[in-house]
């Protein structure tokens, strides 16, 4: 396996998705495929300037410039990720390649209006899934891990994904019934600390289908919300990552298993993760 290589992105104020945002459908398409046009573009100079093909990897999101937690910026990488599956970058970005996406504040000060995105792509052994890459980016956080895990069987009616078309009403609405499922889960649960990361596991009725688990990032946000709303875990998680659980959920359920762990203070994501990478 090569070594993981970053590639930068710089998104304008006017091109920024959240997974929070009140915009109608169309307008999030007309964004996407903005956002789409312009990291193809990037993308292929990345290529031309060391980037390289891989086939399995961990994707490591350093968000810059903006102020709300970095997860909520999954719904502006959507359109950077697809894009580089256009330009060959990886074979495609379901869990089969991208085994999980993890979202973080990147400390730096940033220069200039917009925001600064740092995709950090690191290969992955073949065998790895999911269940690996989890192991592997807790364990960065070292020995002293404490953590908590809500575990939710959201019903289709309030189930929320990217590639949904609903109107910003019923999108809200379906937060709202997420949080108010989540809020009992979360009042069984101690705080794990301060300082936290989150990796959330997302099953699907059929296990044969690979959906990407950060286009539910819309879903899992509220669920998180809902232990914030408690005091259980800060506002502004340090880390949020996605992987898809290859079990089987119920029928028209999906299920979520969201944990909490306790981070050392001054930890950092990318330093953390460069001192011992996947192999």
């Amino acid at each position: 396996m090569g070594r993981p290589y970053s590639v930068m992105f710089r998104v304008s104020e006017t091109l920024w998705l959240t997974t929070v945002g009140g915009e109608d459908t169309s307008t999030r398409a007309r964004t996407r495929a903005r956002l789409r046009g312009q990291a193809r573009a990037v993308w292929r100079r990345a290529l031309v300037s060391g980037a390289y093909p891989v086939r399995r990897f961990v994707l490591l999101v350093l968000v810059g410039g903006r102020s709300e937690s970095p997860v909520l910026a999954a719904e502006t990488l959507k359109p950077l990720i697809d894009a580089g599956t256009d330009e060959g970058v990886w074979p495609d970005d379901d869990p089969e390649h991208r085994i999980m996406t993890a979202y973080a504040r990147d400390p730096r000060p940033m220069s200039g209006r917009g925001a600064l995105i740092h995709m950090v792509v690191f290969p992955a052994p073949d065998h790895w899934r999911g269940a690996h890459a989890r192991r592997w980016l807790m364990g960065s956080a070292g020995r002293d891990v404490r953590g908590v895990l809500p575990v939710l069987d959201v019903p289709d009616a309030g189930w929320l994904t990217s590639n949904m078309r609903l109107p910003a009403g019923e999108r809200r609405a379906r937060q709202s019934m997420v949080m108010g499922l989540a809020a009992p889960l979360w009042r069984r649960f101690g705080s794990p600390g301060p300082h936290v990361g989150v990796v959330a596991s997302v099953g699907y009725p059929d296990p044969r289908y690979w959906g990407d688990p950060d286009n539910t990032a819309e879903t899992l946000t509220a669920m998180y919300g809902a232990g914030v709303a408690l005091g259980r875990v800060p506002p502004v998680p340090d880390l949020f990552a996605f992987v898809l659980d290859p079990d089987r959920c119920e029928p028209r359920h999906h299920h979520v298993a969201l944990c909490a762990y306790s981070l050392p203070e001054g930890y950092m994501p990318l330093s953390a993760m460069l001192a011992d990478p996947p192999m």
